[in-house]
């Protein structure tokens, strides 16, 4: 059968949008925290093994980023946070974007040296010419750094040697394995991607808590609903266990 140039652009187009909804349909885009790097990677080749023909596609950078990107209007089906606060950032400027969340994991804080370091004790901190690195204030794990420094009196001593304020996690990993800082503060979790670092414990009761929320404007909600359910569930909780996060309980 031959085809006018008009109906062959109309099935051309109808074919073109088909695939896109089967596209749209068969993926689902996950924003989560820098920290979450490795057990997301985890979970996503556990939620596509059990999923065949479903592609999870991951965005990974400070929480904060994120938040600024799902504002500014980059499409998402699934937001996880290392905190509370800067969901609801996301929230109370995208009101369509309001849909069901959950804490689904926690961490706590550590300082982090190089694993030849000098430094034993938190006390150590105060030492002067110590060059020290956190994340910045607006960043999750900086807010719980300069949290934890708090309750062990300790916050001025080390914003007195302060060198930067990274925008994640990685940027304090980073600088203390490459030397340009002595010491920094990241999650307990991170050590185990981190082999040349060692970390000093930080005896408070500061706990990260992380909330992931599927976005009621993202565009495959039901998908992204799926994955948050594989999350919280047995088999995404025990990939989350595999990679040192504490489950919360209930």
């Amino acid at each position: 059968m031959s085809l006018t140039p008009i109906r062959a652009l109309s099935l051309l187009v109808t074919m073109v949008a088909t695939s896109c909804r089967a596209q749209a349909q068969d993926t689902v885009v996950v924003f989560a925290a820098a920290s979450l790097s490795e057990p997301f990677r985890g979970l996503e080749r556990a939620y596509e093994t059990a999923h065949p023909g479903v592609d999870v596609v991951l965005n990974l950078a400070g929480s904060q980023l994120l938040a600024s990107q799902l504002i500014e209007g980059a499409p998402a089906d699934v937001f996880a946070s290392a905190d509370a606060h800067t969901l609801e950032r996301v929230l109370v400027e995208k009101p369509d974007a309001q849909g069901s969340r959950r804490v689904f994991a926690s961490n706590r804080v550590v300082v982090v040296v190089a694993a030849d370091s000098q430094l034993q004790s938190l006390e150590q901190l105060r030492t002067p010419g110590l060059r020290i690195v956190l994340a910045g204030p607006e960043v999750p794990v900086g807010r719980y750094a300069r949290a934890a420094l708090d309750q062990l009196g300790l916050r001025a001593a080390v914003e007195g040697s302060l060198v930067s304020n990274e925008d994640s996690v990685n940027g304090v990993l980073a600088k203390v394995a490459l030397g340009e800082a002595d010491a920094g503060i990241a999650y307990a979790t991170d050590l185990a991607r981190s082999p040349g670092l060692r970390g000093i414990a930080m005896p408070t009761d500061v706990s990260a808590s992380y909330e992931l929320a599927v976005l009621g404007d993202g565009p495959n909600a039901g998908q992204g609903a799926a994955f948050a359910a594989f999350v919280v569930g047995a088999q995404g909780q025990a990939v989350l266990r595999e990679y040192g996060f504490s489950i919360p309980p209930g």
